[in-house]
Order: C-alpha cells, then structure tokens, then sequence
C-alpha cells in the first residue's frame, strides 16, 4: 500500500471507528481498470486518476454521515460533467464533491464551491475539509436543537 493510500486508510479508518454500518471497502482490479480507462480516454489529468485510485483501492463507494460521499469508480456520474472539465466524484445530501478548474472542491449543485476555503490542490485534503465541514454541520446542529 502506498503512502497516500495508507493515509486516507487511517483517515477514513478514524472517521468510521465508533460507527459500525459505515465501511471500507476497496473497489477490485477489474473496477478500478474500469475507472482508469474511462478516465484515460477523457484525458483526465494523471495525477488526479493517480489520487482518485488510491482512495478506490482503500474505499470504493465511501459515505459517510452528510457531507462525505464518494461515487463508486464505475458509476458514470463522474464523468457527467467531463465537457466542462469537471469530475463530479461524489455527492452527499446537498453537498457535491468534484474535481474542476485543478481543484478538488466541495460545495453543493449549483456552484463549483462553497469558497475558495473549499478548494483542495490534493485529494487527502478535500477528505479533511469534509471532515472539518461535517464537524461544523454536527456542531451547528447541536446549537440549534439545545
């Protein structure tokens, strides 16, 4: 395992370790081809198949709570938007997760982002905004129902 995989592992390993119904599971060799040739054939830039894959091989299909949410590697949703250069990677309640203009970005349908707060140049650092922006959801939550 390499070391970005190892790290969104851990990552997404601490996320989940108090809820039982939330899993890893890796997408298998054959999934994964799939994922590459498609993005290949669209020219996608390597460096984000490069990242993309290393999360598919630790967690394929991954959600979590309301904001994390990862499209499987085989779902065609993710090249949805590839004419405007965009990969829409996954979806979460309101929250969309996509790769455009050289970011990964978190924001919901209708923009790119939130901000540019919510403009990531890797992918382990989009997880650990949507960490962070799962954690203010959790807290704003809690402010309004105490």
């Amino acid at each position: 395992m390499y070391a970005d995989q190892q790290k969104i592992k851990s990552i997404l390993t601490s996320l989940i370790a108090k809820r039982d119904y939330f899993q890893l599971k890796p997408a298998t060799h054959d999934q994964i081809e799939i994922f590459k040739n498609r993005a290949f054939e669209r020219k996608v830039d390597s460096t984000v198949i490069e990242q993309l894959v290393d999360l598919y091989k630790v967690a394929d299909f991954f959600y979590y709570e309301i904001v994390l949410g990862f499209h499987s590697c085989t779902d065609l949703d993710i090249f949805e938007w590839w004419d405007d250069k965009e990969l829409w990677i996954g979806q979460r309640d309101f929250y969309t997760i996509r790769w455009a203009n050289n970011k990964f970005c978190l924001g919901e349908p209708s923009t790119i982002s939130f901000s540019e707060e919510y403009e990531f140049d890797t992918l382990i650092q989009l997880i650990e905004g949507c960490i962070e922006k799962e954690i203010k959801v959790a807290e704003d939550y809690n402010k309004l129902n105490n």
